[in-house]
């Protein structure tokens, strides 16, 4: 028997076990189920008590918050019109969907991660999310009517319930800084994750911020590639390259194995910075154990506009082989996924559809234009918004069903 599959519904089972005997605290309606207490309002009072710094927090939630929409916007629609002309045929945007198996999957318009990152990703994205709009919801003396966690068909997550009576009647910064702290929560949370080096170069001071490029990416992958396999009919072993030695630099470019080739590739490319423009017949010189070898790109069979070298390799690592490529690995992989989808999490819920946060704020900025159309102003964005999902969304499997 599958041990991971079993694992998914021992969890279903226990979890069916709770709700069964919680079930006089449990709101069901139709496939959504939420459980909902008060004990968490005196922690989010604690946290409030700190009002000035939450205030900066709020504002600065508020402008990153527009950043974000004016840029998801900007870029689904540009990217819906390079589908519409074929300038580009993967989708925009798929659905992620939580797998019963211990390996990412991928179809038509999904990805299926493994259940368990799955639950770890969603936990890291909602807590965050809904804590931030708990807070500043506090901060701003909106009272908080409840928080809890919820389970819509059989995916988990986590609310806080403003006073919607005393939220509508608040200003209109208040409101903006509620709505957009969900979000703001998220690309903190990718931020700290991903976050480049950011050089402050009149303090001469480099910042590195991001986790997973700057701190555990360096301290297990210190950068050159050793060879582990080299096709002995192939324009790197007719160069001289053999199995086993280490490559240092290629056109005179230190290789360096980064984050950034590994999230970017999936671990299945370390030369995409070095190696990425070659061209069959291009001539290149790359340096393997202190030794400088003369190669002739290939071309690949099948296809002959893409470059052939026929090496196979592996990033060299610190510390145990196992241990880095297990564990390390899971951890990199697991992470990744977690910046990915709280950056993207944060830009779709704050753009301009009703009810996400983005429509919400939408929605408040056109009461404060016209009391009387404030409604129609906001659903008429939130259908165009809905075309643009839909493009990004479907148009390359529309022109699969044409062709």
């Amino acid at each position: 028997m599958d041990l991971y599959l079993t694992s998914v519904l021992a969890f279903f089972a226990v979890l069916g076990v709770i709700i069964y005997k919680d079930r006089k605290n449990v709101e069901v309606k139709y496939i959504l189920l939420m459980r909902k207490t008060k004990k968490g309002i005196v922690f989010l009072d604690k946290i409030a008590k700190y009002k000035k710094f939450w205030g900066i927090v709020g504002i600065l939630g508020v402008i990153i918050a527009f950043y974000l929409m004016f840029t998801g916007v900007f870029t689904l629609t540009e990217y819906g019109r390079k589908l519409i002309t074929r300038e580009v045929k993967a989708p925009g945007l798929s659905f992620i969907f939580p797998s019963p198996t211990s390996e990412a999957i991928a179809g038509p318009g999904f990805i299926g991660l493994p259940f368990w990152d799955w639950i770890i990703i969603i936990a890291s994205v909602m807590i965050p999310h809904e804590l931030l709009h708990g807070i500043l919801s506090r901060v701003e003396k909106i009272k908080v009517k409840s928080m809890g966690l919820l389970l819509f068909a059989i995916f988990p997550g986590a609310f806080v319930e403003p006073d919607e009576k005393q939220l509508k009647k608040s200003k209109l910064l208040t409101k903006l800084k509620i709505y957009a702290a969900g979000s703001f929560a998220n690309f903190l949370v990718a931020s700290l994750l991903f976050l480049p080096s950011v050089n402050l170069g009149a303090l001469n001071l480099n910042l590195n911020v991001g986790l997973l490029p700057n701190v555990l990416w360096p301290a297990y992958v210190p950068g050159p590639i050793v060879l582990t396999d080299v096709n002995s009919s192939s324009p790197a072993y007719e160069g001289g390259l053999r199995a086993g030695m280490v490559l240092a630099k290629v056109n005179n470019m230190p290789i360096n194995a980064s984050y950034t080739e590994f999230a970017a590739t999936g671990g299945n490319n370390y030369l995409l910075e070095e190696a990425g423009n070659l061209k069959p017949g291009d001539n290149i010189t790359v340096v393997a154990n202190d030794t400088t070898y003369k190669i002739t790109v290939g071309k690949q069979v099948g296809d002959s506009t893409r470059p052939y070298l026929g090496i196979t390799y592996r990033p060299i690592v610190n510390g145990d082989d196992s241990f880095v490529f297990g564990f390390m690995f899971q951890l990199f992989y697991l992470l990744t996924w977690m910046w990915m989808l709280s950056l993207a999490i944060a830009i779709v819920n704050i753009s301009p559809i009703y009810p996400l946060d983005g429509g919400l704020i939408v929605e408040a900025l056109a009461e404060k234009v016209s009391r009387k159309h404030y409604k129609a102003i906001t659903y008429a964005i939130t259908f165009v918004m809905f075309i643009v999902f839909f493009i990004n969304f479907a148009t390359p499997y529309i022109y699969q069903l044409l062709t």
